[in-house]
């Protein structure tokens, strides 16, 4: 059911959500631990309640990626530890701390300042390392990882609690890559071993070399989109069903037919080559609902029906001709089933040049979600 007061509805089902984070459960090891990924809103889920519910489930961490995120969840009363996850500098550090949050450390300098920080407030800081070991965004190099990391496991008032890095490839039908990263990322574990440094942390797998890469597993795991729903890549099969856990949803609020030769929405870009019976739809591109013609279809009374002129910022409209007893009030989908049918967010990704990530990520504030158990 749609809130009143707007039209545009996420419908977020918290039960899925379990069933995908007991899917994923599953296959690890019962000594390695699962770090709930809830960066981006939770991929657009809403990271609030979906922290909440992975605390429910039983997750060992959360991981996000800025002091904003780490702050929404601990005013929400939430104790699991926190990774973050990207780089923090000098000015967020005593928010870091007194937020009791795991801080990713890569160079010096923070070292030093999260250390000086840290016996201020006569707390111990809890560090992580992450070693780019191919990724080339961010992290510690190899070369420089075993002498940093054991500088950190010497440090005053911190903690090395872990170790970690990133796949660039792991949705790749060929893992050659992510293998290469891996035994380099082994390797610098094997040299801190032999140092008598054993981070208890140490963690590799997103989601895709969680379900793909047992041995990247070590004592964590960090899936993230996984835990929705979506594939990280449609080409390769699952070792369970994973069941996508959003549906977007508005409603038809006006219906009105047109001639041949009319026009429908900004710049004229759409004439119609017929007489066409047309819904608008409240949904926009500031919902996060893209403006690329190539957008494609909605679901109407279980048939789809496709997008006509351009997405306007909080207006859209429909081509209904063929869907005789539409009314207004009828219920849209844009993501997810009605009927026999569905449109899911890979085919959305598909269809405008982009990936489900950024589909499920541009869901605007202003749409409402609402959960379901």
């Amino acid at each position: 059911m749609l809130i009143p007061g707007r039209l545009v509805t996420a419908e977020i089902d918290l039960g899925l959500y379990g069933k995908n984070y007991r899917s994923v459960r599953s296959l690890l090891s019962s000594k390695t631990k699962l770090m709930a990924v809830v960066k981006g809103n939770a991929y657009g889920h809403g990271i609030v309640r979906i922290a909440k519910k992975a605390e429910q489930l039983g997750a060992d961490y959360l991981g996000v990626i800025c002091l904003f995120e780490a702050r929404l969840i601990r005013e929400a009363g939430i104790k699991l530890p926190i990774l973050l996850l990207n780089y923090t500098d000098e000015q967020s550090l005593d928010e870091a701390l007194e937020l009791d949050l795991s801080v990713n450390v890569m160079d010096d300098d923070i070292l030093q300042a999260l250390s000086k920080k840290a016996k201020q407030k006569r707390k111990t800081a809890t560090v992580h390392v992450k070693i780019d070991t191919g990724m080339h965004r961010l992290g510690v190099l190899p070369k420089d990882a075993v002498a940093f990391v054991s500088k950190v496991a010497k440090a005053e008032h911190s903690r090395l609690e872990g170790v970690f890095t990133h796949f660039a490839d792991a949705d790749n039908e060929d893992l050659t890559f992510t293998y290469e990263q891996l035994t380099v990322f082994t390797e610098v574990i094997a040299k801190l071993s032999k140092l008598g440094i054993h981070p208890p942390m140490i963690h590799a797998a997103n989601s895709a070399a969680t379900l793909r890469i047992p041995e990247s597993h070590f004592t964590m795991v960090r899936p993230g989109k996984i835990l929705f729903g979506p594939l990280p890549n449609a080409s390769y099969t699952l070792p369970f069903v994973s069941e996508s856990i959003l549906t977007l949803k508005t409603k038809i609020v006006q219906i009105r037919r047109i001639g041949r030769g009319e026009s429908v929405g900004y710049g004229r870009s759409f004439i119609a080559k017929k007489d066409m019976v047309i819904a608008a739809l409240p949904i926009g591109y500031a919902d996060g609902f893209r403006r690329s013609p190539n957008y494609g279809d909605v679901l109407v009374n279980g048939t789809r029906a496709p997008l006509v002129g351009r997405v306007s910022m909080d207006q859209s409209s429909v081509d209904i001709t063929h869907i005789p007893g539409t009314e207004v009030g009828d219920e849209v989908i844009l993501i997810g089933k009605q009927g026999s049918k569905e449109i899911t967010t890979e085919e959305i990704a598909d269809r405008i040049g982009t990936i489900n990530y950024e589909v499920l990520t541009s869901l605007a504030e202003r749409v409402q979600r609402v959960y379901k158990e």
